[in-house]
Parts: C-alpha cells; sequence; structure tokens
C-alpha cells in the first residue's frame, strides 16, 4: 500500500526531501572562520609527502608548502594535474584527465591511459595504499573532469574504481557504473571505499560490486583521508537541494536547460556563488534587508565531517551560505593540523584538530 501511494503522489517513489543538517551535523562556522593557509585559483588537490610535506595540484604543476605556506614548485607536466598521490616507495603518482602517470617525474615513470579497453576520461582522485597499488577514480566514462555538472544533470552513473599494482603494469576495475567516483581509501580494516558523488554515499567495494557503506548524505561527496582516531575525513563539494532534487526528475525542463542555457546559470550544485546576480535562486534564498540567511537552501556550501570506524558522524565542519570557503574537494590530517582544501576560494585552510575539539565540546 505504502509503495503505491509513493508511486501515485511521489511520481516513482522518488522524494524532493534532502537530509537536514543536525546532530553531529549541525552547521557552525568553523571552516569559514579557519586561517588560511595558502591561496592560488588553481589549487585542485592535497597530498602529504613521504616526508609528512604538504603538496598541492595547482594547475599544471605540483607544489611543496613551508611550514608557513610558501610554495616552491618541484614537478610540471603538459596538462592540468586533476588529483595527486604519494606511493609507498615515495613516488609521485598524478592524474591528468584522461591519463595517470606513476613515478612521474622520473625516467622510469608509467602512463595507464586505457583500463579493460576503455580510455580514462575523467580522473578526480588517486589513493596509494600501503602494500604500494594505487587506486584510481575514472569518475565518469562519458564526460571529462570539467564537465562534472554536466554529467550529474544527465544522471551520470559510469564513474569506476581501478586498482593499479606497484609496477602500473597491470591495472584491473574493481568497481563500474558508480554514480560519479570521486574519492577512495583504503580504511586499514581491510575495506575499500568510494566516494559516489551523484547517488550521495560512500560505498564499500568489494569483488567487482559496491555497496553503501555511508548512504543518505546531505551533500555530495568527494574525496577522503583517513584519521589518526580510526575513522575518516570526508570532503563534501556541495550541499543538495530541493531545487536540484526537482530538476533532476524534470526531464523536459533539464534536458531544455542544458541545451539552451549557460553551464554556469544551471540549476546545479556549484563549488562557489554569489558573484553573479543571474545565478538561479530558490524562494528561501532571497536576500532580507540585503542579508543572505546562512540556513537559506545553498547554491554551494563548505563541508567536511569525521566519521568513526563504525561510519558514524562525529563532527563536521561548515562554511555557511553566504560564505566564502566553499567546494570542499580534499582533506589532509598531519598530527594536530588538518588541511582543508576549498577548490570555490582557491584556498588551502589549516585548522587546528585540539581547537576543533575544543569548540565543537562547547
Amino acid at each position: 500500500m505504502f509503495d503505491a501511494l509513493a508511486v501515485l503522489f511521489r511520481r516513482g517513489g522518488s522524494s524532493l526531501s534532502v537530509p537536514i543538517l543536525d546532530g553531529a551535523l549541525k552547521p557552525n562556522n568553523l571552516l569559514e572562520l579557519a586561517p588560511v593557509f595558502a591561496e592560488h585559483a588553481d589549487f585542485e588537490d592535497i597530498a602529504l609527502g613521504s616526508d609528512g610535506v604538504l603538496h598541492a595540484a595547482c594547475g599544471s604543476t605540483i607544489v611543496r608548502f613551508s611550514p608557513a605556506g610558501e610554495p616552491t614548485p618541484v614537478a610540471s607536466f603538459d596538462g592540468a594535474v586533476t588529483a595527486l598521490a604519494f606511493l609507498s616507495n615515495g613516488g609521485l603518482a598524478v592524474a591528468l584527465g584522461t591519463r595517470v602517470v606513476i613515478d612521474a617525474g622520473t625516467a622510469m615513470n608509467r602512463v595507464i591511459d586505457t583500463v579493460d579497453g576503455k580510455r580514462l576520461t575523467a580522473v578526480n582522485a588517486l589513493h596509494a595504499q600501503a602494500d604500494g597499488s594505487l587506486l584510481i577514480c575514472d569518475g565518469s566514462t562519458m564526460r571529462g573532469y570539467p564537465e562534472w555538472s554536466r554529467d550529474l544533470m544527465e544522471k551520470g552513473s559510469s564513474g569506476r574504481l581501478l586498482r593499479a599494482d606497484r609496477t602500473g603494469n597491470m591495472v584491473t576495475t574493481l568497481a563500474s557504473s558508480l554514480g560519479y567516483a570521486f574519492g577512495a581509501l583504503s580504511d586499514g580494516q581491510g575495506r575499500i571505499l568510494a566516494s559516489e558523488s551523484w547517488r550521495h554515499q560512500v560505498s564499500a567495494v568489494k569483488d567487482r560490486r559496491s555497496a553503501p557503506a555511508i548512504a543518505a548524505l546531505p551533500g555530495y561527496p568527494a574525496r577522503m583521508a583517513s584519521s589518526a582516531r580510526g575513522g575518516l575525513w570526508l570532503s563534501l563539494f556541495a550541499c543538495r537541494t530541493q531545487l536540484v532534487e526537482f530538476v533532476l526528475r524534470e526531464s523536459d525542463y533539464r534536458h531544455e536547460m542544458l541545451r539552451t542555457i549557460d553551464p554556469k546559470y544551471w540549476v546545479a550544485p556549484a563549488l562557489s556563488s554569489g558573484a553573479d546576480f543571474l545565478e538561479p535562486l530558490q524562494g528561501g534564498s532571497v536576500k532580507q534587508m540585503g542579508i543572505l540567511k546562512p540556513w537559506a537552501p545553498p547554491r554551494s556550501y563548505g563541508l567536511v565531517v569525521l566519521f568513526n570506524a563504525d561510519f558514524i558522524p562525529v563532527l563536521s565542519l561548515h562554511s555557511r551560505t553566504g560564505g566564502r570557503h566553499h567546494g570542499i574537494v580534499a582533506v589532509v590530517e598531519r598530527g594536530d593540523d588538518l588541511f582543508v582544501l576549498s577548490k570555490g576560494a582557491g584556498r588551502i585552510l589549516r585548522l587546528s584538530l585540539s581547537q576543533i575539539d575544543a569548540e565543537v565540546a562547547q
């Protein structure tokens, strides 16, 4: 009976409701007020070198940071770097959108551009495993990395999670048909995890199958990082809204929007917002007395969540509606430091874990 009513009133059982930010996900301003460690419009990903020093992908260059946040270029490539990781042997792996280079910058580098007869299309995340192998996220086999928004609006589900052995000569598919793969992690308990952005979940992958490990997220998950507490940090590059959920159900409108409207004005998630009056709005996002309320439906948002080893959310960091530190795509923990990459602001933020604990405990 319930299913029949759902079909009658919700058009096939789908709902416009989105999870609320409450409990461990209750909004705060910790990301918005976080100190800026480094700033550049082309920051794409961050990772720790074998010596514990923070590195970042910045355009076509990999930079290494001093303790004060001063960048020094250490490697350059012939295209934009879309992800990076340091292998267990100290070597560097980089993604250049449609290919992955292992041991980049050395005479022994290996290039991966095709797996199981399909060319890589949108490599957006890399994760080095302790055994020397490398996890590779090919977000979509239909749309390139810069066209992630179009892949969402086309309801793409062609993402892949791949694994390259330590030589880079053997690459296997761990999972396919993912709803945009945008982050991978081996959590130390024998579990391999993958972010599925369009399905709003982190999936556990085993035997070429995936199953939800963290489901019904309030946003679109991206890259992950291990926590010394035994869990994981998850970055979410935007929050879900009822307006976007509605547009995804309305096929005629959506196809016309894709055909006739400039992509930056689509009713779709964004990495930043508020700079152009032509951006689409929901009713709750209209400014009152010249102020955009922080609880308004967000076109862009900043969100990082810490989950424990049982995948239960423990705490979260926010840059709310109207803030600047939106479009969070990567996070790295090092001692008491937590580095967070806001692609929307072009900033790497540096937070203190002990201060975060003190703030959350209040």
